[in-house]
């Protein structure tokens, strides 16, 4: 039994996974999910302001093995669409000033 398998449990062809809401914003839960639907079928339940739950549907017959690299992945691309999330937000300000700048007919930087 590899170590994914003990962490993430295979029954009835679903791994349900809990969620902390404080480390990953829902619609990085949401995009994630999206870009694995090849592998499986994500369903998303709020539990409460801190939690949600996922269950991981695979198709029939689904492997062990398989099920726990899927859901391996499925965290990664979680990590990779809340840290995209940050930094969208981190840059907001900025990015809006470019696109300001770059639509305006003025120039809003004085330069001298």
């Amino acid at each position: 039994m590899s170590s994914h398998s003990s962490t993430f449990a295979l029954v009835d062809d679903a791994v349900t996974i809990s969620i902390d809401t404080r480390a990953y914003r829902i619609s990085a839960v949401k995009k994630a999910a999206y870009r694995m639907a090849s592998k499986f079928t994500a369903v998303i339940e709020v539990v409460n302001e801190e939690r949600l739950l996922l269950v991981l549907r695979f198709k029939p017959g689904v492997t062990e093995a398989v099920a726990a690299e899927s859901t391996r992945a499925f965290f990664h691309e979680l990590l990779d669409q809340e840290l995209r999330e940050h930094v969208a937000e981190e840059t907001g300000p900025v990015r809006a000033l470019i696109l300001a700048q770059a639509f305006s007919k003025t120039d809003l930087i004085r330069r001298e």
